[in-house]
């Protein structure tokens, strides 16, 4: 019973582990991130101290870029559906236009649910 008991307990620890670790790679800091892989770049490749303080700036740089692009990216998509949505109000009439929306919502409430009963089985 006491080795079922720490079995269990052992599992339950690992997977909380596992989970942790899982919630951290989401929350990661840029710059953290950069000093660690210059490091680890300058063991395995033998890099002076000027080299891996290069190697961090080019990392911290390349993250802003994506991140900028990224907020671009949002921007754009946000523009092209406002102008899609504008667009279908000039198409539909508002009796049209708002079953249209109250199906959206319908099909996205079903993907919700989808997702939540995927996440269920893969956790």
């Amino acid at each position: 019973m006491k080795k079922l008991i720490m079995i269990c307990a052992l599992v339950g620890a690992t997977f909380a582990q596992a989970q942790a670790q899982r919630q951290d790679n989401r929350e990661r800091d840029p710059e953290k991130m950069a000093e660690r892989m210059s490091q680890r770049m300058g063991e395995k490749l033998d890099l002076t101290t000027e080299q891996e303080e290069q190697l961090k700036n080019l990392f911290i740089e390349e993250a802003n870029k994506r991140k900028e692009i990224e907020e671009a990216r949002k921007e754009e998509m946000k523009a092209a559906k406002e102008d899609h949505k504008e667009k279908l109000e000039a198409i539909l009439s508002p009796e049209q236009l708002e079953k249209w929306e109250a199906e959206k919502k319908e099909a996205g409430d079903k993907m919700r649910e989808r997702r939540k009963r995927r996440r269920g089985i893969d956790e």
